[in-house]
């Protein structure tokens, strides 16, 4: 699980961070919006956590500037009780769900795994033949599983996840390769191999864009 953090405040934010990467989680963490926006790609996250008053831009308006660009990564607002008001804008932005400070670290980790269920279909099928499983990030055939290495099965759910969206080289790596810069020859090859798979090509090419599935 990818997970992008806007928090100002350290503590909670170490917080965040050192109980999720315990768990092999990665957590990007940023404590300015405007920094965040001009650094991340939110599109290659899970789900994100931002925080209402942030300096440079709060998470509202961080939110307002990723949806009006079609970002549609879920999101959950981390608020403190006189940030109620803000709520009502909060969901009108389209966030999906808050948690109010002081919080049980425990009780987020419920919310960001309900949420991401709530918005991701368990079974996708892509074609007549095949069928990705998203929980688990398995591929298969007739019922008969593909097998894939770790960056494969990234990649297909990356695509599935913003499915009818193209998926761009930027959102493929931090998502696939975690950041790691890497050549365009390095995603070909991947991809190539990937196809060598599969009886069907469903992976869509765009030149100088980036990747889709033909679902």
């Amino acid at each position: 699980m990818k997970i992008l953090l806007l928090e100002d405040d350290t503590l909670i934010g170490e917080q965040i961070r050192d109980y999720f990467e315990l768990f092999d989680h990665k957590v990007t963490w940023y404590d300015n919006g405007f920094t965040l926006l001009d650094d991340a790609n939110p599109a290659a996250y899970d789900v994100m956590l931002l925080d209402i008053n942030t300096p440079g831009l709060s998470g509202l308006e961080v939110l307002r500037e990723l949806r009006a660009y079609d970002v549609t990564t879920p999101t959950i607002f981390i608020t403190a009780m006189s940030d109620l008001e803000y709520l009502k804008e909060a969901y009108a932005l389209g966030c999906n769900d808050y948690v109010r400070k002081p919080f049980d670290i425990e009780e987020l980790e419920i919310r960001i795994r309900h949420l991401i269920r709530q918005s991701t279909d368990h079974l996708v099928p892509i074609t007549s033949q095949y069928v990705f499983d998203m929980k688990a990030e398995k591929l298969y055939y007739k019922g008969t599983e593909v097998h894939l290495n770790t960056r494969e099965r990234a990649f297909l759910y990356l695509l599935l996840k913003h499915k009818n969206q193209i998926v761009s080289k930027e959102s493929i790596q931090t998502y696939v390769w975690d950041d790691q810069p890497i050549s365009d020859n390095t995603l070909r090859t991947t991809i190539k191999k990937l196809r060598d798979k599969l009886d069907e090509n469903f992976i869509v090419s765009h030149r100088g864009a980036g990747y889709t599935i033909a679902l």
